[in-house]
């Protein structure tokens, strides 16, 4: 059976300050099923300053997959750490504008976007 979604975690930095997690497929009930606990761990050990969620391949993101990204700003936020989001697609950002996602968490085009911004 194929997975709705799959995530794939790296640094992008030496020093460790930047984590990235590369999402493919669908963020809903079933795809974050599929990844939870991998992505719980990534999240809850991350020791950085800015965690970016990779949607380049993303396709799909529904309410659970919403509900979840802020669970995961607000964790980071009080540690004083920051949750970005690069390379979503014209589906995922008009989602991301309807319901004011991108007054809260930063979205950029691209990985060298975020790196000029930041």
């Amino acid at each position: 059976m194929q997975t709705s979604l799959d995530i794939n975690i790296g640094e992008l930095d030496s020093d460790k300050k930047v984590k990235i997690i590369k999402f493919d497929g669908d963020f809903d009930k079933a795809g974050y099923i599929e990844v939870r606990d991998k992505l719980n761990s990534a999240v809850k050990s991350f020791s950085g300053v800015s965690l970016i969620f990779d949607f380049s391949n993303l396709k799909f993101i529904n309410s659970e997959g919403i509900g979840y990204l802020m669970e995961v700003h607000t964790h980071l936020v009080r540690a004083d750490k920051r949750l970005v989001i690069i390379g979503a697609n014209d589906h995922v950002k008009d989602v991301f504008s309807t319901i004011g996602i991108k007054e809260i968490i930063p979205l950029y085009s691209d990985i060298d976007s975020f790196l000029k911004k930041s």
